[in-house]
């Protein structure tokens, strides 16, 4: 991708950019590891179940986060705007396998595409930049995993409180 002094600065907004945020000559080094993409209003981005090999920065509209229920019915869990500067499908860069969520425009949309290939090679060609840009992904998963773990406690407290309310009724 071009790098601009907009696109150096519209990077560094990227929480995943943090800790080279300061340092012009490495955010130019993933900028030209970035691919550009446009998505139309309802276009899948991302799908839950198929290999994952690159993760997004959402640069201009919005997006919807969705998963299934057991019954395969779609529910919300997130709607991101690029206001916030999110990244998703972070996953596929250090581990790849499946996508663990669908994510489709709800506007019309521009991603910065950073490639699993792309991002390895970065970090063998800069060894600082891929640490401090892996370890601000593992410190981005933690944080997904931890809300992901209060998630689950509320749902089996919810749980284990039906199950006593119709225990103590009856039910």
């Amino acid at each position: 991708m071009k790098t601009t002094p907009e696109v150096l600065e519209h990077l560094s907004a990227f929480l995943l950019m943090k800790p080279i945020s300061e340092h012009h000559d490495q955010l130019a080094l993933v900028a030209a590891s970035l691919d550009e993409q446009d998505y139309r209003a309802g276009a899948e981005i991302i799908r839950k179940g198929e290999h994952g090999d690159c993760a997004y920065l959402l640069v201009k509209g919005e997006v919807t986060v969705f998963d299934y229920t057991m019954d395969q019915e779609p529910f919300t869990r997130a709607i991101l705007n690029s206001g916030q500067h999110p990244l998703f499908g972070e996953v596929a860069l250090v581990g790849g396998g499946e996508r663990i969520a669908t994510v489709t425009a709800r506007t019309d949309c521009r991603c910065w595409v950073l490639r699993r290939e792309a991002f390895i090679r970065l970090g063998d060609q800069h060894p600082e930049i891929g640490w401090r840009l892996l370890h601000q992904i593992a410190i981005l998963l933690a944080g997904h995993l931890e809300k992901t773990n209060r998630d689950v406690l509320r749902l089996f407290e919810a749980l284990v409180l039906e199950v006593e309310q119709k225990t103590i009724h009856g039910h």
